[in-house]
This record gives structure tokens, C-alpha cells and sequence, in this order.
């Protein structure tokens, strides 16, 4: 059988191994932005085809799915999705892993995603209010007393977060000043599209469930945990992550099979209300970012129409059934005979990136990288090459995360092996990459034992998802 693959970075790498480890003998053809070397050996070994271009381009997708007529297709990254990628697979009657452009709304646009979740009173929702004009947003929130979440309204590749927290009276002045600067650095986001989402402040443990649907039946994967900032104890610029953590089990070590169950029962609440909205059934990925907060516990943050990145890296090494397959009953929407299995046995993902990354994406490109690939891999870890490309017999840097190295193991375990891997990577400029991803888990642990006794109380008192509708300074939401 012939599968097309859609995307160039690590998940895409993952996605891309899966099909090629298939015993079902699938042959990989691939389209990516540049030649990723981890895509290209998956090609290679299964003598498929590589197509070079634009993966959002919807016209060239449609003229390499003719060439090639896949039996199934399979979109790595979100923005092939809002372009309407699978829809072309569907209209030329190509089964596809990914939600139809309508139906990745969800993830495209927040404020669409807020507006459904309290339509179809849905739980793990937050109070939010969206503005057209910065002028208005900022008013909001100097007359709000509380701790807000300020967001540019549509995707922008995990960027563009601010949080403003409430600050007493003789602050008041740090406070417009932290206003100011979060605000100048969401408008950098904003174009006449995108627009100011302001959401109620929560925190806690934050966690990913990846969901697969095909509109008929739904299974949920193994819990992931992704660590967005760019250094180490989670400072620094927000990125599309640094790093991930998997198991034991389905689970995570802080979030017990209740919140699991709970959370899963959210992404599938979702998943029909987008069908009742659109008409149309999601076929796909449906992922929950999600946090345990005192206000509902599991609770929603935002929503990815596909799986998340480095979360799949964390995910897809530990399915110890034939995951290849369990894409082709998902794209053919036979996904009730598919059965995963999972290794109990944790994982742990570090991403590297060259120096200027994520803000300067110049400083960050045209370096070069090598690796001892066999050593890596003999001392146990996995590697999946993201924004870097196969050029003239070297690996280039494309900007973004280079790479990420994945290790299967108990967590310290996991943790010691990777500072062993990332000896044998070198490059012309400084790498950047997180010690600290795994390490870090029984702070979470403590941390989501205080928020579990929080919202199981409210929860007793009959104030499970009731929060603050007014305050002093006014702010109505």
C-alpha cells in the first residue's frame, strides 16, 4: 500500500518510522518544505518518493496526490490543515488522517474553540473575552482585578502567550508597565485576522491527551507532558517545546486514572459538538492541551488537530502494536478493529536547537550539525530530525528544533542516558537544550496533590467550575 505523508519536522520523523517499521510493507512517499534525513531514510528503506515544496499549498498537494494515488495520506502539522490539505485528499477520494479545514477550527482559532466549549456547555471550559481593538483589551484588563491569560486569538506556532497577574495597589505601576510589554509583544502577532482572546488565569500540572477519532469510534493514547519554555525550571521565551515526557503507563506520575478518564471524556464531548457545529465528522487527531486546575481539574487550554510536538516523539516509541496500521484503520475510518498496545515503561524527549532560537530564526539558521548517529542509537537513544535539512551530504539548519533525542527508560534513567547522547552532537554555533526534562517530577506531583485538593473540595461544595464573575475594579466577563 502506498501512503503520502504531509510535514517535515520531528513528528513527521516519527509518524514517518511507524509506517516504515509497519509489518503491513507500507511504501512511503513524503512532501516536505526541505529534505528532513529521518523522512527521507523511512522513503528510502520502503523505495517510495520524495516530493520537495510548498506543504500548504493546497493546488501542489492535490497535483503530487494524483501523481502518486495513495491508498491513504497521513498531515503531520496544523497549518496544511487550516489550508485545507485534507480536504483535497477527500475530495479526490484519498482517505487521510486529518480533520477537514472546518474542523480544525478548533485549533486555528481560540476564541472559536472558547464560543463552542460554552455552547455545548462542555466541562474543563474557561471564561474568556475576545477583542477586535488592542485599546479595548488593554482597558479590560486595567480594570480587572484579576490574574488574566492574554492571547493572540488564532495560532501562531505556541508563541504569543502572556499571563498578567494580579498585583496589589501600590504596584499598580509594574503592573501597567508588565501590561505594556505583554501587550506590545502580543500585537507583534495581531494582523487584521488575528485578534486579542483575554482568558481567566488558572495553573497547575499541565498535560496533553492525544485522541484518535474517525467520527465513529475514539481512543485515547498515552498521556504526554510538553515543556514549552526555552530554559531550564521553565523560564524564557515560549517555544513549540523543548522537550516531553510520556508513562508510566498511560497515565503521567501526577495525574491519576480519574483525571484521565475525565479528560477524555472532555476531548470526546468536543470532538461531537465540532460535528454538530460543522456538519462535519472529525477524522483525526483531536488533542487536549490540558491542565489540572483548582476550578475544574482537568480543564482545557487550548486544543491541537493533531498531535503535538514533541509530544509524539514521546508517544509513537512506546505503542508496541503496529502503529502504522492503526493510522491506515484510522484514515479509513475502520479504527474499531485497531488495538494499541503500550509499553508501561516511560519515555523522555529532549529537543536541541541552535542558538537564537525561538526569536531570531536568522541566528538560528544555515548552521551546520553533526551527529554520530550510530553511537547515539547504540547507548540506547532515538533520534528524529526536525527544522533540518539534507543538503550537499551535510545536515543544515532550517531555524527551529533540530532535533530530538528520545530514550525510553524509568526517568532518571532516561535523563542520565540523553546527557550521554548530546555528547555526540556538535555544531558551528551553541546548541540550546533543557537538563531538566524528566527531572522534575515530584515537584509536579506535590503540585497536583495541592490543586486535586482544591478542586475536589469546591467539587463537595457544589462549586465545580465557578469562578469570580465580577470584581471590585469592575471586569465583567
Amino acid at each position: 500500500m502506498k501512503v503520502l505523508l504531509i510535514g517535515d519536522g520531528a513528528r513527521e520523523n516519527a509518524l514517518a518510522e511507524a509506517l516504515a517499521n509497519s509489518p503491513k510493507g507500507y511504501k512511503i512517499y513524503a512532501i516536505s518544505s526541505y529534505i528532513n534525513p529521518g523522512i527521507k531514510e523511512a522513503v528510502d528503506k520502503t523505495n517510495g518518493k520524495y516530493f520537495k515544496g510548498n506543504i500548504n499549498s493546497a493546488e501542489f498537494v492535490k497535483e503530487i496526490v494524483k501523481e502518486v494515488n495513495p491508498d491513504f495520506g497521513v498531515i503531520g502539522p496544523e497549518d496544511p490543515l487550516f489550508h485545507g490539505v485534507a480536504n483535497v485528499f477527500r475530495e479526490e477520494g484519498i482517505p487521510v488522517v486529518g480533520p477537514d479545514k472546518e474542523c480544525a477550527m478548533i485549533e486555528k482559532s481560540k476564541v472559536w474553540m472558547r464560543e463552542l466549549m460554552w455552547k455545548y456547555n462542555i466541562p474543563g471550559r474557561l471564561r474568556f473575552k475576545a477583542f477586535e481593538d488592542l485599546r479595548d483589551a488593554i482597558n479590560f484588563i486595567l480594570e480587572y482585578g484579576g490574574s488574566i491569560a492574554v492571547k493572540p486569538s488564532e495560532q501562531v506556532g505556541g508563541k504569543g502567550v502572556k499571563v498578567i497577574a494580579d498585583l496589589q495597589a501600590y504596584l499598580s505601576n509594574e503592573k501597567r508597565n508588565a501590561l505594556t510589554k505583554g501587550i506590545n509583544g502580543i500585537a507583534s502577532y495581531v494582523n487584521d485576522k488575528v485578534k486579542i482572546i483575554i482568558e481567566e488565569k488558572v495553573d497547575g500540572p499541565e498535560y496533553t491527551l492525544h485522541v484518535l477519532t474517525d467520527g465513529y469510534t475514539q481512543i485515547p493514547m498515552p498521556l504526554a507532558q510538553d515543556y514549552k519554555h526555552a530554559y531550564e525550571d521553565g523560564i524564557g521565551p515560549e517555544t513549540g517545546g523543548m522537550g516531553s515526557i510520556s508513562g508510566p503507563k498511560e497515565g503521567l506520575p501526577f495525574i491519576n486514572k480519574e483525571e484521565y478518564e475525565k479528560s477524555f471524556e472532555i476531548v470526546k464531548l468536543t470532538a461531537e459538538a465540532i460535528k454538530k457545529e460543522t456538519g462535519k465528522d472529525y477524522v483525526g487527531i483531536l488533542s487536549g492541551q490540558m491542565m489540572l486546575t483548582g476550578i475544574w481539574g482537568p480543564t482545557i487550554i487550548e486544543y491541537y488537530s493533531r498531535f503535538g510536538d514533541p509530544e509524539a516523539s514521546a508517544i509513537i516509541p512506546r505503542i508496541e502494536s503496529d502503529f502504522g496500521e492503526v493510522l491506515e484503520l484510522l484514515a479509513t475510518r475502520r479504527l474499531s478493529k485497531a488495538k494499541i498496545k503500550v509499553n508501561p515503561t516511560p519515555s523522555v524527549v529532549r529537543a536541541i536547537a541552535p542558538l537564537g532560537y525561538p526569536l531570531n530564526k536568522t541566528m538560528a539558521s544555515n548552521h551546520i550539525i553533526n551527529i554520530d548517529v550510530q553511537k547515539i542509537r547504540e547507548l540506547g537513544c532515538k533520534i528524529y530530525f526536525g527544522s533540518v535539512s539534507f543538503e550537499g551530504m551535510q545536515l543544515v539548519t532550517k531555524g527551529s528544533r533540530a532535533l530530538e533525542l528520545v530514550v525510553i527508560n524509568d526517568f532518571k534513567e532516561a535523563s542520565d542516558k540523553l546527557d550521554k547522547c548530546i555528547n555526540y552532537i556538535s555544531s558551528d554555533t551553541k546548541l540550546i537544550f533543557r537538563h531538566d526534562i524528566g527531572r522534575t517530577i515530584e515537584d509536579q506531583v506535590e503540585k497536583a496533590e495541592i490543586v486535586r485538593y482544591t478542586y475536589k473540595s469546591r467539587e463537595k461544595k457544589g462549586l465545580f467550575g465557578v469562578s469570580a464573575d465580577w470584581s471590585p475594579n469592575g471586569g465583567l466577563w
